[in-house]
């Protein structure tokens, strides 16, 4: 069943809603046509324009995932979770992606209602909300002190009150995030995965490997060629190469 779910996604490519639509058509029927290399392409330019776009990231996982790149595949796929998680067909791909590689979407033993209700929205939508409630917050109360005292007044005292909630809450989302599997995160995209050093450089032994399309904790990315990155599972961390791990 999953599978037929995953091949009726990969057979329809989404549109990226901001791109030109006649080039998007063009990507998209090469990608019909199984001519996958040149539909990633196409898919590339419209992340490298619009960084933002989900549906970019998302067409390049299906190529990604339709020329057997499980590592780039997750991670476009993860990329566009990110900015959109209550895609259902985003996250559909994503999980069977993760499974690919002995990975879920959703931890054993969570409930998937509340995995959804802690994804209900991107990081940047929260941030956005919280600016907006701060400064509702802050114009309303404005608008009870002056109008101390009136009807009016005590109704802008109210809502500035609410308001407060409303940005504690967000605030409190966007805290509890990150420790979100997708912040400070990385995948693994080099074919064959990537060897961890026990330091940054080629003097240090190998000690472990996070396999193709793993996701990782990317622990420092202050060093110009390695990352550290860390496998929480495990409770393992090394220094891999940055051309062998994207950054989400």
């Amino acid at each position: 069943m999953n599978k037929l779910l995953l091949a009726c996604l990969l057979a329809l490519p989404a549109a990226a809603s901001a791109y030109d639509l006649s080039e998007m058509a063009e990507f998209n029927d090469h990608y019909k046509n199984a001519r996958y290399e040149e539909a990633l392409e196409g898919y590339r330019k419209v992340v490298k324009k619009e960084p933002a776009n989900p549906w970019g990231w998302y067409n390049a996982g299906n190529a990604q995932f339709r020329l057997g790149r499980m590592g780039p595949a997750v991670f476009n796929y993860a990329k566009a979770f990110t900015l959109n998680p209550r895609s259902g067909d985003i996250r559909a791909n994503l999980d069977f992606a993760l499974r690919q590689t002995g990975q879920r979407l959703v931890p054993e033993g969570a409930p998937k209602a509340l995995h959804l209700l802690y994804y209900l929205f991107s990081d940047g939508e929260l941030q956005a909300a919280a600016i907006l409630f701060f400064w509702l917050a802050c114009l309303t109360g404005g608008a009870g002190f002056l109008l101390d005292g009136s009807g009016p007044g005590r109704a802008s005292g109210r809502a500035s009150l609410a308001l407060g909630a409303l940005l504690l809450l967000s605030l409190a989302w966007l805290g509890a995030r990150q420790s979100s599997t997708f912040t400070a995160a990385g995948v693994v995209t080099r074919a064959g995965g990537t060897r961890m050093l026990s330091g940054p450089g080629e003097s240090f032994k190998t000690y472990a490997s996070a396999p193709e399309g793993r996701l990782v904790k990317i622990l420092d990315y202050d060093d110009e060629i390695y990352y550290e990155i860390g496998l929480p599972k495990e409770g393992i961390k090394g220094w891999a190469l940055k051309t062998e791990v994207e950054r989400l």
